[in-house]
């Protein structure tokens, strides 16, 4: 049955077809009650009557429901209505490694991550009892986040479960049986069961399959990767039967000899015709994989005799990590009370692929009982969230997490809460689907209470709670406080107070409010990031953490402070720092007031030359309309200055907390600006001002706005403007150049739309909208008349229009990215392609590059100093204070 669209079923609405199966129709489908995109697979009406296929069905539902990996395709929902049943599943973007495939062999490098997130997968659902029985490249996509495992249509449930870590006999599965109760891979109408170039000789002889039937259909696909071509070939089925049956695949190396070494024994060890001489479970292949993808890895011969090796390597370090946990590790998770009596520092190394997105918010967390941390990573560019117990090797990714974002933990542990794409999430800490809290502008951070309450910071607004199950914002009022910007929240006295910084003070006053009557208490002056822990306050000042005695009945500090450790990361003015509330704390190393950028000029295949100016905390960089001058934002020194390319010079304007986003005009000689309360009679207030470029004259204000606004683009009589409302979370309004300046709503939905840029000529609109669940580019008429289209694939985000209205440029996490468009009569785009690939800063409220009048030269903007890419530990910091000795 064809959906149309529009229709629904039951909250789902279908917005349209993305594929079809043998077991049904695929749609893209908007869950209605939460916002979000689906994809929504239809049973067809004809399929209804057969008992088997109808089974099958129900076994998949049942199968992905057991299942929580982030690299395997996640199941929301089940449903039947009028007849038709169907599934709600995680909407994947990308391509499935089939359609990779299909331009040739991946690089190496490729093959180890791809194969070894499968693995993971594998090793997952062969724990809980399930052999997919159908892996093959069109099973597999793959996404910003990783490769994913779809499509357990044909899973089947083992006889026993299986512990996937070697020990026990691998648990069997039945196969389809034909019209005599005869086991065979062919139904009574002749379909084979999974699909023959990756099915293992037992599934073809009509023998049980188990899980190292999955892992000789892996062997088949990481062949297919490395090599480019099917590991068994043949014109017919018989004749692929027989070369899986009686051939060898010729070796990887004489296809593709690049490949690394040791991949031809992990292959062919997986395709061995006799299943006893496979590898025995996933999680065998996943640690073979993950050695190799190790640099000390490839050099080392292909042979059982350097498997063996690295086994008893591998013994060491276990029998190490074993020794550290009776010093300290074991007390610590078997009894957090008991501690010892030294301080243990411990390393969290991320992957070699990623680093810490300490530049942008904050990003680590703690849970209260110290056993489990948060943490945000960058990899490409783009960044989501992942949570690792501090006993465990892996880290787990929270799927729909992209831009996660200020992570913080409930009070026992078992959920994490984030912000990203303009809603408050939570998620379970081992891996499980988000849910929304609520949507919300902005965010500055949380914490959550005892009493199930979230306390939040809302730029703009203060602070406010939601009910950790979810709700609407309700402010609290902060006694004598017109505004406050809240950094660093965290609960104490049983979550009756919360303390925190203010942001935007002078001296960085650390408070305490209650939330009952929004009595104020201070606690220091020139501190941030608070955190209680084992008796103690917990706080950033001067480049180190700091601990004083704090008595949470009176609310005050009790005794002298003394310091923990020194050497944390502090970017963006927020220190990457947090602590359990026993005795256990975690930090990013790095340098304190890491703020300093350089200003860089980049051509499209990615050259770039350094200004010759000193490093300063810049942002928001913008050419001028001659190209002849940047415009570009000073955040530390709250500054405007304008550089001439030319003569060298530098003009310094606005000095009274000139925000974000300078946007020259038309003709060069002013610029529009965010400016905040200090030009404003009223501190609740903003305003959108006009000042000339060369600084004769004051700023002349445009507009009041009460919420939070940037202006991202001006073109013929309009500025795209920006502005983030409670209600709406993040909106594009048009404001008329012309008095009275007034301004309409151009986007304004339940969904996050921002950084619209305008065609030279005014007609038309590009902006970034995450209506799908995933930041996309698109482009509408000015009027808002339809016609919308969608220009990035993957993902994008900041668009900027060229002056000849021929070109759009965006980005998409670390890739520069170009769309030729003509804006003639209609608006046609032609394909994206990417210009250039290097790390430069993501920006801040609208955008960190700018591209010149000419298209062929980027402004952007780089931190002097690199992420971190580890988290430290310290147990036991109590221990080292002078009072404890």
């Amino acid at each position: 049955m064809e959906l149309a669209t529009g229709s629904r079923l039951g909250p789902y609405e279908v917005v349209e077809p993305i594929g079809a199966g043998g077991m049904g129709e695929v749609y893209r489908a908007r869950d209605t009650r939460l916002d979000r995109c689906v994809a929504l697979k239809v049973l067809p009406a004809h399929f209804s009557t057969s008992p088997e296929l109808r089974s099958r069905f129900e076994r998949e539902a049942r199968t992905l429901s057991s299942v929580s990996h982030p690299h395997i395709c996640h199941l929301y929902d089940v449903g039947s209505q009028s007849g038709t049943d169907f599934l709600v599943m995680e909407l994947l973007e990308g391509e499935t490694l089939d359609a990779r495939l299909r331009k040739g062999a991946l690089a190496p490098n490729e093959v180890l991550k791809i194969g070894i997130e499968i693995a993971d997968a594998l090793c997952s659902a062969h724990r809980l009892g399930l052999v997919h029985r159908d892996l093959k490249p069109s099973n597999i996509m793959l996404t910003k986040t990783g490769a994913k495992l779809m499509d357990f249509g044909l899973a089947k449930t083992a006889t026993s479960p299986l512990s996937d870590t070697g020990g026990g006999a691998p648990a069997s599965v039945e196969t389809l049986t034909d019209a005599h109760g005869r086991g065979s891979p062919i139904t009574s109408k002749a379909a084979i069961v999974g699909t023959i170039q990756y099915m293992s000789p037992e599934q073809l002889e009509g023998r049980d399959a188990d899980v190292r039937s999955d892992l000789f259909a892996f062997g088949a696909v990481l062949y297919e990767m490395a090599t480019g071509q099917r590991a068994f070939e043949g014109k017919s089925y018989m004749s692929v039967a027989s070369a899986i049956l009686h051939k060898e695949a010729p070796p990887v190396s004489a296809v593709q000899p690049t490949s690394p070494p040791g991949l031809n024994y992990i292959i062919s060890t997986c395709l061995a015709k006799d299943p006893d001489d496979r590898f025995q479970t996933a999680h065998d292949v996943k640690l073979q994989l993950s050695w190799l993808a190790h640099p000390s890895g490839t050099n080392v011969p292909a042979s059982k005799t350097g498997i063996e090796s690295r086994a008893w390597i591998i013994g060491i370090g276990v029998l190490a990590v074993g020794l550290l946990s009776g010093l300290g590790l074991g007390k610590f998770f078997g009894s957090s009370r008991n501690h010892p009596h030294e301080v243990l520092r411990l390393t969290v190394p991320l992957s070699a692929t990623q680093e810490l997105s300490a530049d942008v918010t904050m990003s680590l967390a703690i849970s209260p009982d110290g056993k489990r941390i948060a943490y945000v990573a960058t990899e490409s560019g783009l960044s989501h969230l992942y949570t690792r117990r501090l006993d465990q090797f892996e880290s787990v990714l929270i799927p729909d997490s992209e831009g996660a974002s200020f992570p913080f933990f409930s009070p026992h542990g078992d959920w994490v809460a984030f912000f990203s794409q303009g809603k408050l999430k939570r998620a379970s800490a081992v891996g499980g689907v988000p849910v929304v809290v609520t949507e919300m502008p902005a965010f500055f951070g949380g914490t959550w209470t005892p009493q199930d309450v979230i306390v939040v910071s809302v730029p703009n607004m203060g602070l406010a709670t939601v009910p950790a199950s979810g709700g609407s914002l309700q402010r609290i009022p902060v006694a004598n406080r017109d505004l406050v910007y809240p950094q660093g929240l965290a609960w104490f006295a049983d979550g009756e107070w919360v303390a925190f910084a203010d942001f935007l003070s002078s001296t960085r006053t650390m408070m305490a409010v209650k939330l009952s009557s929004g009595e104020v208490r201070p606690l220091l002056q020139n501190a941030t990031s608070p955190s209680f822990s084992a008796g103690h306050l917990l706080y950033y000042q001067g480049g180190a953490v700091w601990a004083a005695p704090f008595n949470s009945d009176k609310v005050q500090i009790v005794g002298t402070a003394f310091q923990v450790d020194s050497g944390i990361d502090e970017e963006n003015y927020i220190a990457q720092v947090t602590a359990s509330q026993d005795n256990v704390l975690a930090y990013a190393p790095g340098i304190p007031g890491n703020s300093a950028r350089n200003v860089y000029m980049v051509d499209r295949k990615g050259q770039e030359r350094k200004l010759d100016i000193p490093p300063q905390d810049y942002i928001d960089p913008a050419f001028s309309p001659d190209g002849n001058r940047i415009a570009v934002i000073i955040r530390s020194l709250q500054r405007l200055e304008i550089i001439d390319l030319h003569g060298g010079t530098i003009t310094n304007l606005a000095a009274n907390f000139a925000n974000f986003s300078p946007t020259w005009m038309p003709d060069g000689k002013s610029l529009l600006e965010d400016v905040s309360r200090t030009y404003m009679s009223s501190k609740d207030q903003r305003a959108i001002c006009q000042l000339a470029a060369d600084g004769t004259s004051d700023p002349q204000q445009l507009r009041v706005t009460p919420q939070i606004s940037h202006v991202t683009s001006v073109a013929g009589n309009y500025a795209a403007v920006m502005v983030s409302d409670p209600a709406t979370s993040t909106d594009i309004w048009l404001l008329s150049l012309h008095e009275p300046y007034e301004m309409r709503a151009f986007k304004r939905t339940a969904a996050v739309e921002k950084q619209g840029a305008l065609s030279p000529d005014a007609r038309w609109i590009a902006y970034v909208s995450n209506e799908s669940g995933q930041s996309q580019v698109y482009v509408e008429p000015i009027t808002g008349g339809g016609g919308r289209r969608q220009i990035s694939t993957g993902g994008g985000d900041q668009p900027r229009w060229v002056r000849n209205g021929r070109e759009i440029i965006y980005r998409n996490g670390t890739k520069m990215m170009s769309v030729p468009v003509q804006i003639q009569t209609t608006f046609e785009a032609g394909k994206a392609v990417e210009l250039f690939d290097r790390k430069f800063d993501p920006g801040a409220a609208v955008s960190g590059y700018d591209v010149s009048p000419d298209g062929q030269t980027f402004v952007m903007t780089r931190s002097e100093h690199d992420n971190p890419t580890q988290i430290r530990v310290v147990l036991n910091w109590l221990a080292g204070s002078t009072e404890q000795k």
